[in-house]
Protein backbone atom coordinates (compact mmCIF):
# COMPACT_ATOMS: atom_id res chain seq x y z
CA UNK A 1 0.00 0.00 0.00
CA UNK A 2 1.20 3.11 -0.98
CA UNK A 3 1.86 5.83 1.87
CA UNK A 4 1.31 9.65 0.89
CA UNK A 5 3.16 12.27 2.89
CA UNK A 6 0.77 13.05 5.23
CA UNK A 7 0.36 9.59 6.27
CA UNK A 8 4.19 9.82 7.22
CA UNK A 9 3.94 12.92 8.79
CA UNK A 10 1.40 11.98 10.82
CA UNK A 11 2.97 8.16 11.80
CA UNK A 12 6.34 10.12 12.73
CA UNK A 13 4.17 12.65 14.99
CA UNK A 14 2.35 10.10 16.97
CA UNK A 15 5.68 8.79 17.46
CA UNK A 16 7.21 11.54 18.84
CA UNK A 17 4.40 12.28 20.76
CA UNK A 18 4.98 8.84 22.57
CA UNK A 19 8.54 10.27 23.47
CA UNK A 20 8.12 11.04 27.31
CA UNK A 21 11.79 12.27 27.79
CA UNK A 22 15.49 11.38 27.38
CA UNK A 23 14.32 7.91 28.99
CA UNK A 24 12.61 6.93 26.41
CA UNK A 25 15.33 7.21 23.86
CA UNK A 26 18.45 4.38 24.01
CA UNK A 27 21.96 5.54 23.58
CA UNK A 28 23.72 4.37 20.75
CA UNK A 29 27.41 3.27 21.20
CA UNK A 30 29.38 1.69 18.61
CA UNK A 31 32.59 -0.42 19.31
CA UNK A 32 35.28 -1.38 16.55
CA UNK A 33 36.19 -4.79 16.49
CA UNK A 34 37.90 -7.71 14.41
CA UNK A 35 37.50 -11.46 14.37
CA UNK A 36 41.34 -12.41 14.04
CA UNK A 37 39.95 -15.20 12.04
CA UNK A 38 36.83 -14.51 10.40
CA UNK A 39 36.06 -18.30 9.62
CA UNK A 40 35.55 -21.23 11.68
CA UNK A 41 34.86 -24.94 10.31
CA UNK A 42 31.75 -24.41 7.95
CA UNK A 43 31.21 -20.86 8.27
CA UNK A 44 32.60 -17.64 7.23
CA UNK A 45 31.59 -14.61 9.21
CA UNK A 46 31.08 -11.65 6.86
CA UNK A 47 30.30 -7.74 7.09
CA UNK A 48 29.38 -6.57 11.07
CA UNK A 49 29.72 -10.24 12.07
CA UNK A 50 33.42 -10.01 11.13
CA UNK A 51 34.50 -6.45 12.17
CA UNK A 52 32.56 -3.75 13.49
CA UNK A 53 32.83 -0.21 13.31
CA UNK A 54 31.00 2.83 13.72
CA UNK A 55 29.08 4.16 10.84
CA UNK A 56 31.03 7.53 10.42
CA UNK A 57 32.28 6.62 7.33
CA UNK A 58 29.13 5.25 5.55
CA UNK A 59 30.35 2.19 4.26
CA UNK A 60 28.65 -1.10 6.50
CA UNK A 61 27.02 -1.76 3.57
CA UNK A 62 29.64 -1.23 0.74
CA UNK A 63 32.31 -3.37 3.07
CA UNK A 64 29.69 -6.27 3.42
CA UNK A 65 29.40 -6.54 -0.14
CA UNK A 66 32.77 -6.72 -0.69
CA UNK A 67 33.13 -9.48 1.59
CA UNK A 68 30.23 -11.42 -0.21
CA UNK A 69 32.32 -10.73 -3.42
CA UNK A 70 35.37 -11.81 -1.84
CA UNK A 71 33.54 -15.19 -0.39
CA UNK A 72 31.96 -16.06 -3.69
CA UNK A 73 35.41 -15.41 -5.36
CA UNK A 74 37.31 -18.18 -3.02
CA UNK A 75 34.23 -20.68 -3.03
CA UNK A 76 35.76 -22.93 -5.68
CA UNK A 77 39.37 -23.05 -4.58
CA UNK A 78 40.96 -25.51 -2.43
CA UNK A 79 40.95 -23.86 0.88
CA UNK A 80 38.09 -21.17 0.52
CA UNK A 81 37.53 -19.80 4.09
CA UNK A 82 41.71 -18.66 4.69
CA UNK A 83 41.70 -17.01 1.13
CA UNK A 84 38.60 -15.27 1.84
CA UNK A 85 39.83 -13.87 5.03
CA UNK A 86 43.26 -12.98 3.05
CA UNK A 87 41.72 -11.14 0.15
CA UNK A 88 39.51 -8.61 2.81
CA UNK A 89 42.61 -8.10 5.38
CA UNK A 90 44.20 -5.11 4.25
CA UNK A 91 41.15 -3.44 3.12
CA UNK A 92 39.49 -3.98 6.28
CA UNK A 93 42.49 -2.95 8.39
CA UNK A 94 42.45 -0.02 6.65
CA UNK A 95 38.83 0.66 6.58
CA UNK A 96 38.67 -0.02 10.12
CA UNK A 97 41.82 2.15 11.12
CA UNK A 98 40.31 5.23 9.46
CA UNK A 99 37.24 5.00 11.38
CA UNK A 100 38.83 4.42 14.78
CA UNK A 101 40.45 7.79 13.75
CA UNK A 102 37.11 9.43 12.84
CA UNK A 103 34.68 8.20 15.22
CA UNK A 104 35.82 10.72 18.32
CA UNK A 105 35.40 13.58 15.78
CA UNK A 106 31.63 12.57 15.65
CA UNK A 107 30.96 11.05 18.72
CA UNK A 108 32.89 13.10 21.79
CA UNK A 109 32.52 16.19 23.47
CA UNK A 110 36.07 17.17 23.08
CA UNK A 111 37.09 21.09 23.00
CA UNK A 112 39.57 20.24 20.58
CA UNK A 113 38.42 17.29 18.04
CA UNK A 114 34.89 19.43 17.27
CA UNK A 115 36.70 22.23 15.91
CA UNK A 116 39.29 20.73 14.31
CA UNK A 117 36.45 18.63 12.30
CA UNK A 118 34.60 21.54 11.70
CA UNK A 119 36.72 24.26 10.93
CA UNK A 120 39.92 22.69 9.53
CA UNK A 121 39.09 18.75 8.20
CA UNK A 122 35.21 19.98 6.55
CA UNK A 123 37.01 23.00 4.61
CA UNK A 124 40.08 20.61 3.29
CA UNK A 125 37.52 18.42 1.75
CA UNK A 126 37.14 21.27 -0.89
CA UNK A 127 40.08 20.86 -1.98
CA UNK A 128 41.02 18.71 -5.22
CA UNK A 129 43.31 16.09 -3.77
CA UNK A 130 41.80 15.70 -0.46
CA UNK A 131 38.05 15.77 -2.03
CA UNK A 132 39.56 12.99 -4.79
CA UNK A 133 41.14 10.91 -1.51
CA UNK A 134 37.63 10.85 0.24
CA UNK A 135 36.02 9.81 -3.00
CA UNK A 136 38.01 7.17 -3.28
CA UNK A 137 37.62 6.12 0.44
CA UNK A 138 33.84 5.85 0.21
CA UNK A 139 34.31 4.43 -3.15
CA UNK A 140 36.08 1.39 -1.35
CA UNK A 141 39.07 2.32 -4.02
CA UNK A 142 41.54 3.87 -1.38
CA UNK A 143 43.01 0.36 -1.95
CA UNK A 144 42.45 -2.21 -3.72
CA UNK A 145 39.16 -4.13 -1.93
CA UNK A 146 40.14 -7.57 -2.73
CA UNK A 147 43.97 -8.63 -2.10
CA UNK A 148 45.95 -9.18 -5.34
CA UNK A 149 43.05 -9.07 -7.29
CA UNK A 150 42.23 -6.61 -9.72
CA UNK A 151 38.65 -4.98 -9.28
CA UNK A 152 36.96 -2.98 -11.62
Amino acid sequence: MARDGNTILAGLWLFIAGLTGPQSLTKASYFHGTLRKPYGAAIAFIADAAHRSSPELGQGANVALLDAVALATTLTRKDPLPEYARLRRWHLRSYQMLSAVLTPMYQSHSRILLPLRDHILAPMGRFAPVRASLTRLVSGNLRPPLASTAFP
